[in-house]
């Protein structure tokens, strides 16, 4: 017997993480898609018409995949779904071992390998290797590693009360470096989600970016993956296919316009051209965040005030634009085995060449398009409201052929060599290219996004809802729900949906096991520091390093170094008294040589 019907709005990552989660403990999960297809942003999108001779369309899609070390989430979900053949999901990830960073004023393109470090101040030095081949200037080096010492010392209060409420350009005093540092530091975070310096929080660039730089200060496999072919085909279909297995109902196509409320509990969700409401026993809102505030009504907001600030809430101050274009080579160009950076690109460029990590499906050549398509370079186009270097306007003000053509130069100028010797890309290896499917032109330009992603501004922490609303019947699975992921990301939204069935669960009384939930985890060398810190800040210091000044990454290791060497600082907690802050603080302080 099903422990109760529950309707999902939403067909994306999170959508299907709460039916496969549901379905598994025997609740009968039905989820509600607008599109046609599953997935949400994660789905492929083939281009239609190009495979011809029993090849599949080329495979277009919203951006190129990237499973970085910390998720967690998404990745156990990945190796409880099983694959045609035997094996699950999870073995089509690939391991990327090397990126690679390309600068337009460069003569060529640096591959940077991942070192593994021991003590924590080590981290520092991973990162002068990180920037030694780019030409940088030392002191910016230097400032930067120091701020991202003083990060990883912070304590969670300090991180939430205060870092939470300013950017991570104000965390980084980021107006003292060179104007090539800076360009470096706007980019560098919006390649990996759509997280702005100067509009996301410190504390969620912060975090993630803590995770980011772990991941390259350790060697292994699993630290940052791609996906050994199209998201849709291998991992997609597959999911779609054990979700129905375990007894889930997919209805694509299927448009939920309202949600109706009454006795203080949802009683049924409106579809497009539909005589009458959906009903369930529970009800999962499970699609992004402009689109729910459309869906949260005022006797919602009455019901829940998490929801009526939400519903309050102008999108388009919380949100931005991530979106990918595909380039179809005739002949593959490789490039390095894993992302390339382009810091200094006008629109915050990241690409991978994808047939690499394909081969072990076949040639791609011969399994897509008609035959003379070899290669494939995805890229993630971050920044939309900068001009261009070529077309001279921002991406959103731009057509499709003009994003295609600013993008494939940006490409070659970072590539190429001053020779034409060393040119990587030419106009002759151009086949054809793929624009995302959410960028929408059938209103002309400028074109409306239907993928926009939360950007976490200041603040935004306070304003995000928990998966258990108030609401007894009604949880919330997306990535702007607060989670430990607490990014915009399919492992936020994965996460967010084990939340949203874990309270499904308590509210129903399931004697079910609750889905498992794994928080962010930062090096263990750091744990002395960040209880210090929370001594501090608890009795209104400022951060040890700002106490004594320290702006210089030598300096910053050096009171991690003191730290680890001083008498029972490895045992602090609450009962630490003032008398031994101060004497472990002006011990230092001596040992440093400072006042």
């Amino acid at each position: 017997m099903s422990n109760g019907k529950v309707i999902i709005i939403g067909g994306g990552v999170a959508g299907l993480t709460a039916a496969h989660e549901l379905a598994e403990r025997g609740f009968e999960p039905h989820i509600f898609e607008a599109r046609g297809a599953w997935g949400g942003k994660a789905r492929s999108q083939p281009v239609p018409g190009t495979g011809t001779n029993g090849r599949r369309d080329l495979p277009g899609e919203h951006g190129f995949r990237f499973y970085p070390r910390f998720y967690k989430h998404v990745v156990d979900t990945m190796a409880r779904i099983p694959r045609a053949g035997g094996g699950t999901v999870a073995d089509q990830l690939r391991p990327t071992t090397e990126s690679a960073i390309a600068m337009i004023d460069q003569d060529t393109w640096f591959r940077f390998f991942r070192r593994r470090v021991v003590k924590p101040y080590d981290i520092a030095a991973s990162l002068e290797l990180f920037f030694q081949d780019l030409d940088f200037a030392q002191t910016d080096i230097v400032v930067f590693a120091a701020k991202i010492l003083e990060y990883f010392t912070s304590c969670e209060e300090r991180r939430l009360g205060a870092y939470e409420k300013i950017s991570w350009w104000e965390f980084l005093e980021a107006d003292r470096y060179s104007e090539k540092f800076q360009r470096q530091l706007r980019s560098v975070p919006r390649t990996m989600v759509a997280m702005d310096p100067k509009r996301g929080s410190a504390r969620t660039i912060g975090s993630i970016s803590m995770q980011l730089f772990i991941d390259f200060a350790q060697t292994g496999v699993n630290n940052d993956r791609t996906l050994g072919g199209p998201t849709t085909e291998v991992w997609i279909d597959p999911w779609v296919e054990h979700v129905t297995e375990l007894g889930a109902k997919l209805h694509p196509e299927a448009h939920v316009v309202g949600i109706d409320v009454a006795n203080g509990a949802i009683t049924g969700v409106r579809l497009a051209g539909a005589d009458a409401p959906v009903t369930g026993d529970f009800y999962v809102l499970a699609v992004p965040i402009d689109i729910a505030i459309g869906l949260i009504s005022p006797a919602m907001g009455a019901l829940d005030p998490s929801l009526e600030r939400l519903r309050r809430r102008e999108p388009d101050t919380l949100v931005s634009w991530m979106t990918g274009i595909q380039f179809f080579l005739y002949e593959d160009v490789p490039l390095v085995r894993g992302h390339t950076y382009y810091p200094d690109a006008a629109w915050a460029l990241t690409s991978i060449s994808q047939p690499q990590f394909w081969r072990d499906l076949g040639l791609f050549r011969r399994l897509w398009g008609a035959g003379d398509v070899g290669g494939l370079i995805s890229v993630d186009i971050s920044d939309w409201d900068t001009p261009g270097a070529f077309v001279k306007k921002p991406a959103k003000q731009c057509t499709r052929e003009e994003i295609s053509h600013e993008v494939w130069e940006q490409l070659k100028a970072a590539l190429n060599g001053a020779t034409i010797e060393d040119h990587i890309l030419t106009d002759e290896l151009l086949h054809s290219w793929h624009l995302d499917d959410d960028i929408d032109y059938s209103r002309g330009v400028p074109p409306t996004n239907h993928s926009r992603l939360l950007v976490h501004p200041p603040g935004s922490w306070d304003l995000r809802p928990e998966a258990a609303t108030k609401i007894p019947n009604l949880v919330l699975a997306a990535d702007y729900v607060r989670t430990y992921t607490d990014l915009a990301t399919m492992e936020g939204a994965n996460e967010a949906a084990r939340r949203a069935v874990n309270a499904i669960l308590d509210r129903s009384s399931s004697k079910a096991p609750r889905a498992q939930l794994w928080p962010l985890v930062e090096p263990a060398q750091f744990d002395a520091a960040k209880r210090l810190d929370a001594w501090l800040y608890k009795h209104g210091h400022r951060h040890i390093f700002e106490i004594l000044g320290i702006h210089r990454v030598a300096q910053a290791a050096e009171v991690l170094r003191k730290l680890g060497d001083l008498a029972g600082i490895g045992k602090l907690d609450d009962k630490l008294d003032e008398y031994k802050a101060t004497t472990v603080i002006r011990s230092i302080a001596q040992r440093l040589g400072l006042p």
